[in-house]
């Protein structure tokens, strides 16, 4: 007989769960039947090139930093929860002539897609709708079962994407990524490690600038007044528009600095290689 600590023994548990979680994906009715889903586990140390290109892309993005933070501090504690990733090449289509995508059938459809096929922000395209929307309907299984698990997840497109740049899952043309765990309440919602990373007022100005229209006043006047603070009709703030080049020369600059680890920690390039 053994006494095993009850936390310890879930959050190892978390790896039983993205194996059932990769199962229900598998097991998805989806409207094609042929969606050719691949999937991988990704545990401990496998993680930790996306987490550092997660750090890298939080330096001119808030929305990688919160995944970057959470991630970083959980490995920190020996929490480091499984991630499921989940992906297929939704650039194929399966071939009904639908019209859907604004081609006249899938052929024309096809022609298009080899002379210009590419990379958006995060995964290739054009897509097919059907194959879009059956990768969708097998994301929705797999976090269905965590939740049935009553275990901790959210689905994340900035692992995915990461992953896909990182060469996970050949051939998919986009992938999604599943955190399993670590037991808790609302670890990827309530985001305490952002906390530390981040003063309240910065958390603030992030917020603000990533959902202007949760914290305007009325708009119909045409220039609405912004809550920035509890008592925001008291000496109101207003949103301007403008151009800023110090944050486009900044984003630039670290799009660079992602490229180049991306390279490395694939293989491209060596670690002490020189620009």
């Amino acid at each position: 007989m053994s006494v095993y600590d009850g936390l310890n023994a879930a959050n190892e548990h978390m790896l039983e769960v993205a194996k059932a979680c990769a199962a229900a994906a598998a097991k998805a009715p989806t409207l094609t039947g042929q969606l050719d889903l691949r999937m991988e586990i990704l545990t401990d140390d496998d993680l930790e090139p996306i987490i550092q290109v997660l750090e890298t892309l939080g330096k001119t993005s808030a929305f990688q930093l919160h995944d970057a933070s959470a991630f970083r501090t959980y490995k920190n504690k020996g929490i480091l929860p499984p991630i499921l990733l989940m992906g297929a090449d939704l650039t194929k289509p399966p071939m009904w002539h639908c019209g859907g995508c604004g081609f006249s059938d899938c052929g024309e459809y096809l022609k298009y897609v080899s002379k210009n096929k590419g990379v958006g922000i995060g995964a290739y395209g054009p897509s097919c709708l059907w194959k879009v929307i059956d990768f969708g309907i097998a994301c929705d299984h797999a976090c269905a079962c965590a939740a049935q698990h009553r275990a901790e997840a959210r689905i994340l497109f900035s692992v995915g994407a990461v992953s896909l740049f990182l060469n996970h899952l050949e051939g998919c043309s986009f992938i999604l990524g599943l955190p399993i765990g670590p037991v808790g309440q609302f670890r990827w919602f309530d985001r305490m490690p952002w906390t530390k990373v981040l003063s309240y007022d910065q958390r603030m100005m992030v917020q603000m600038a990533g959902a202007p229209n949760l914290f305007m006043a009325f708009s119909g006047g045409g220039k609405p007044i912004i809550k920035t603070k509890p008592r925001w009709w008291e000496e109101p703030t207003f949103m301007k528009v403008e151009p800023d080049e110090e944050f486009i020369e900044a984003e630039a600059k670290g799009q660079a600095e992602v490229y180049e680890k991306i390279m490395k920690l694939a293989g491209v390039l060596d670690e002490d290689e020189e620009d």
